[in-house]
């Protein structure tokens, strides 16, 4: 790849996406996507001196009129992407709420930003991708078909279904010479995983980033600290 690349980092302000801004500013220009702009005035308060461009637009993935209005302004900063980070997610406090009992609200909501979010972010991105363009959904162990079990639903429903359009999208731009892989990111300290996880996110995100920037990059796979995992 290029020694500087322009990335978008969906959901950059805090947790993995902020880890990714952390690491990727260094050496590369980073968008990354917020709600508000008070969250990303705060997030890139520290890395917006020196040579690389770092700076944030607001988009809700859930809303395509603000994806739509987003991608306008990315494409105003960047006139080309190499590298989107689908990042952004939400995990609804169900976890031990049976199958039966979650609501259908909660299904709906986390899907339309865990899965129908991509979707939308891919739509108004992919676009703005050249040849060699790289795709990297973070989703997770939870949405894994070969090791599923009980609780979340609503999640492991989204996650198993995103990992379902890495696959498809895969396959559909790969004459565009643009590869998409999906990133189980690991058990980590972050809002989301709560202070029991494993891995810090400066150790899950440095793991992720040597993986979207190896020479030898795949698609269309499932992965976990840079090894392929199943479906």
């Amino acid at each position: 790849m290029k020694n500087k690349l322009n990335i978008v980092i969906t959901g950059g302000n805090r947790g993995i996406g902020y880890g990714l801004l952390n690491i990727l500013s260094r050496n590369h220009n980073v968008i990354i996507t917020v709600r508000d702009e008070e969250k990303g005035n705060k997030a890139i308060s520290d890395f917006s001196s020196g040579d690389n461009q770092i700076d944030y637009v607001v988009m809700d993935v859930d809303d395509s009129n603000s994806v739509t209005r987003g991608s306008k302004t990315i494409s105003q900063i960047f006139n080309n992407i190499d590298l989107l980070f689908n990042n952004a997610g939400i995990l609804l406090k169900e976890y031990d709420t049976p199958t039966l009992d979650t609501s259908e609200e909660s299904i709906l909501k986390t899907f339309n930003t865990n899965t129908l979010g991509v979707i939308r972010v891919c739509k108004a991105i992919v676009p703005l991708m050249q040849e060699g363009g790289r795709i990297i959904n973070i989703s997770s162990g939870m949405g894994q078909l070969n090791k599923m079990e009980s609780g979340s639903t609503a999640y492991r429903l989204s996650k198993t279904a995103l990992n379902a359009v890495t696959k498809i999208l895969s396959n559909e731009l790969l004459n565009s010479g643009i590869k998409v892989n999906t990133i189980c990111p690991g058990w980590v300290k972050t809002d989301m995983g709560g202070e029991n996880a494993t891995l810090t996110v400066k150790d899950s995100t440095n793991q992720i980033v040597t993986f979207a920037l190896k020479d030898d990059f795949p698609s269309g796979k499932f992965l976990r600290h840079g090894e392929e995992i199943p479906w």
